[in-house]
């Protein structure tokens, strides 16, 4: 994620979209797609249509971008494009060796990853959108060292409790 960071930096209006979608969880689809109304700033939030024209909430820090861009010949200012939004992205990235296969995307994958057994997997599964929770659980990938020491957790209270009777 740092070079990524790093890679986007120069260009404000993709460096905004990369930590939103890094820090909220929202498809690069909800986000283009958002209208000034939709920002609550008093609470940080707003609310975005997913899958199935579903509405949820997503919750930002100090971010209040709205993202629009100018035309070039006609001046007309309108919706920022998918298709913009990835050109700056592979421009970005296209002299990062490790970066070079990563997809606007996968900053949705990184959020719930990240947020795996942070946050309870139905409140995660709220906040990602899913329908169902078996999409969310996709993302519960439990290592070795955290079954070890999850193991060793119930070991110790399970000793505990029955030294306590």
């Amino acid at each position: 994620m740092a070079l990524l960071y790093k890679a986007v930096r120069a260009d404000l209006r993709l460096h905004t979209i990369v930590v939103l979608l890094h820090r909220i969880g929202a498809r690069i689809s909800e986000l283009l797609a958002l209208n000034l109304a939709d920002v609550d700033l008093l609470h940080r939030r707003f609310q975005v249509v997913g899958k199935g024209n579903k509405q949820r909430w997503c919750f930002y820090s100090q971010h209040d971008a709205l993202f629009t861009a100018q035309q070039q010949f006609t001046e007309r200012v309108s919706r920022l494009s998918y298709r913009t939004v990835h050109q700056h992205w592979k421009a970005a990235i296209k002299d990062i060796r490790q970066l070079i296969a990563a997809r606007i995307h996968d900053l949705r994958h990184t959020f719930a990853t990240e947020r795996v057994g942070l946050i309870a997997l139905e409140e995660l599964r709220a906040l990602m959108g899913h329908e169902k929770i078996q999409t969310t659980l996709r993302y519960q990938k439990v290592i070795s060292g955290q079954a070890e020491a999850a193991a060793q957790r119930a070991l110790e209270t399970l000793l505990h409790l029955s030294l306590c009777h």
